[in-house]
């Protein structure tokens, strides 16, 4: 190939029409072994630090042990504004992505090189003119993001030109996925339409005319292009639209993906519209019909069949294959225990082992997301945060879906098994004389502001009419202690710790949120020993409750500063009007736990220890959250606009503002209906605070 690169230079691009003799291969050729594909997800498209989310930078290690889990194809999530000044990428930037391309296709591995969301800059502005971002109505201007994407494209493709057939580059994401939620026309958000594909159409076009101007190897590399939010029913629109290249047909490829919402992302409990499906066909208890992707539920075998043999017509069958740039499903580690759990986790396994399969037969490339994080809701298949779940780079921490994929691709199965090991630190406790409870750890990680630990149970089927009753009854013992002093009354917490509980709920469409306090002083008016009962009428809240014929969630916010104990729950009951009580909730399955709560189901006569991961603060930005808001306090060096941004796991936007910072201490707000794990990046300028928080 350098024989090319040194013809591109001495002929120039007058001579374009006759490199067809030095061509790379076409998408057709390189599909079949480009195999089963990986993402290194939430790393290299972190905005500015990609190690910022927990996950170390990629080493040599980390991308041998993805060739050896049967990889061929990583897919290389990436940001590029964040680290470019005026225009220009940073040098160094360059380099250390070239480092992980390097890794890659040193291994023998193809290499997807994409532009992620990258703070939005394109992906939420597919629209020329007047439209809506997450920070309201704006004005875009379709013709310069256009130029900014053709002159980003262009610095990539100069550093990566005589690169082989092995590194491919893909325009964009998700590109319109955050179009607010505003009750369009098109499935609750802004409506994308065939004038919105034209721009989207003139966006691929500015990369691919960007890649094919810098000759050598770039003239015929192979080049990605997204659906419009790479929704497989919105492929349709790519296909019958779909961008012109210079090179001439055969060097694109298509991209879509694939969760399946309700199998693969819901994590919040049901809701009236569906259920959360935690079993797939026939790996389920038998017994759970409601919780079970079947039929023609989106992500059963069905509907699988149905959405990729659609893909192979649309465009495989005219000479572009598709990649599935992102796929899975997470763990209900915080939902299930047990024999359920491992019926779950078995779910998985023949869900992504059948998905995969399906890919192959039709002509697409999937490509699993891995974010290297383990917790509950996680979706990684190999190791990489030793410092916080131990082992070594490269562990495969889900042996079972991993071998389900392998076998999907003709491998051998690795030895190992991941669901045994998973299942006994989430048990299912044998029903005893005393019962079950829900044992709770909190531990707070910093020492100048309150943070909170949740305890939270999403309410369904009759449990959601709490109007019959006049109040909530609960059960509880424990022992919380708060360290103090403060590092000083300066620092915003006093001069010693403190904790309080408070009983929460939100009810109505609107998820109005009330509250009532249960031990104002938690660390001294507990007992260690011996349950107490409390009881709370409705009288009893700051503002009496409305909507309780259709509440949504209830549970116990423990507030506090340098917070370190464990609670043990027995139950919460509501109160009748005669003085009669009724289980709502007796803890027989963990329910959702958040911010400063670790913990899992027990027998109230067991001492079972629990362990509990410590996370160090992200930044030195404040973060409080409640209900449908997240605030935060900054120190901002001068006055200046300023961007707040709330982004899920997967890097999509939940919510955004644009605000005018002042210089010294500055307060944003930012609200949001999502709930679950998010990070929230606070940007000046140069100066960037980012924070891991837990929505409710």
């Amino acid at each position: 190939m350098k024989l090319y690169g040194l013809f591109g230079i001495a002929c120039g691009m007058t001579l374009f029409a006759s490199t067809a003799a030095f061509a790379l291969p076409k998408a057709t050729e390189i599909y079949p072994d480009m195999g089963l594909g990986y993402n290194i997800g939430n790393t290299m498209e972190v905005p500015k630090n990609p190690t910022l989310w927990g996950n170390p930078f990629p080493d040599a290690a980390y991308v041998k042990a993805i060739k050896d889990a049967g990889f061929n194809t990583v897919r290389i999530p990436c940001a590029w504004n964040s680290h470019a000044s005026n225009g220009t990428i940073n040098a160094g930037w360059l380099d250390s992505v070239k480092t992980v391309v390097d890794l890659v296709i040193g291994n023998g591995m193809y290499a997807i090189l994409n532009s992620h969301w990258d703070e939005g800059w394109l992906e939420d502005h597919v629209f020329d003119g007047k439209g809506f971002d997450k920070t309201g109505e704006v004005t875009v201007s379709a013709a310069e993001i256009a130029a900014k994407q053709e002159s980003y494209w262009k610095q990539i493709a100069t550093k990566f030109a005589e690169y082989d057939e092995h590194l491919i580059f893909a325009s964009a994401n998700e590109p319109g996925v955050n179009d607010p939620w505003n009750g369009g026309s098109d499935n609750g958000q802004w409506a994308f339409d065939e004038a919105r594909m034209q721009v989207l159409k003139s966006y691929h076009e500015a990369c691919l005319k960007a890649v094919r101007s810098t000759g050598g190897n770039n003239a015929t590399r192979i080049v990605v292009v997204q659906s419009p939010r790479t929704e497989i029913d919105k492929s349709p629109l790519l296909a019958s639209m779909y961008p012109t290249d210079p090179a001439g047909e055969g060097y694109t490829m298509a991209e879509v993906h694939f969760y399946p919402y309700q199998f693969s992302l819901m994590t919040s409990g049901d809701e009236d519209w569906g259920k959360m499906f935690y079993y797939w066909e026939d790996q389920t208890p038998g017994n759970d019909a409601a919780h079970t992707c079947s039929g023609s539920a989106l992500g059963s075998k069905k509907s699988i069949d149905e959405l990729f043999s659609g893909l192979k017509s649309r465009f495989y069958d005219k000479g572009i294959p598709v990649v599935i740039g992102e796929m899975g499903a997470v763990k209900r580690l915080g939902v299930l225990t047990g024999d359920n759990l491992k019926v779950h986790l078995k779910a998985r396994a023949a869900w992504y082992g059948y998905t995969v399969a399906a890919a192959k037969k039709n002509g697409l490339v999937p490509c699993v997301w891995d974010t290297g994080d383990e917790g509950d809701g996680n979706f990684t298949i190999i190791r990489r945060q030793v410092n916080k779940f131990g082992g070594n780079v490269g562990d495969i921490t889900d042996v079972e879906t991993l071998n389900a994929m392998r076998e999907a691709y003709g491998q051998a199965s690795l030895p190992g098994n991941s669901i045994d090991s998973i299942v006994t630190q989430n048990p299912d406790i044998p029903e005893t004389a005393a019962g079950k409870g829900v044992q709770v750890t909190y531990q707070t990680v910093t020492s100048d502001s309150s943070e909170v630990g949740t305890l939270r149970i999403n309410l369904q089927g009759s449990k959601k009419d709490l109007s019959k009753y006049v109040g909530i009854e609960v059960r509880l013992k424990g022992e919380v202690a708060t360290a103090g002093p403060c590092s000083g009354a300066s620092d915003g917490c006093g001069e010693y710790g403190w904790t309080s509980m408070d009983l929460f709920m939100m009810t109505g469409e609107s998820w109005a949120w009330f509250d009532a306090s249960v031990v104002e002083q938690a660390d001294k008016d507990l007992d260690a020993d011996a349950f107490q009962t409390i009881q709370v009428k409705w009288e009893d809240f700051r503002s009496e409750p409305t909507g309780l014929n259709s509440a949504n969630a209830i549970g116990l916010n423990l507030y506090g500063t340098q917070v370190t104990g464990t609670i043990t729950f027995d139950y919460i009951k509501g109160i009748k009007a005669d003085g009669s009580t009724e289980i709502i909730d007796d803890f027989d399955k963990k329910p959702q736990l958040e911010g400063t709560a670790s913990g899992k189901v027990v027998a109230l006569n067991g001492t079972e220890a629990i362990k509990t991961a410590t996370v160090a603060a992200a930044s030195k930005m404040l973060v409080n959250v409640q209900p449908g808001m997240v605030s935060a306090h900054f120190v901002a060096a001068k006055t200046a606009p300023a961007k707040a941004t709330l982004m899920n796991s997967l890097g999509q936007v939940i919510a955004q503002q644009n605000f005018t910072a002042n210089k010294g201490m500055n307060t944003v707000e930012l609200s949001s209906n999502y709930r679950g794990p998010a990070m929230l990046m606070v940007r000046q300028g140069s100066q960037r605070y980012m924070q891991k928080v837990i929505l409710k």
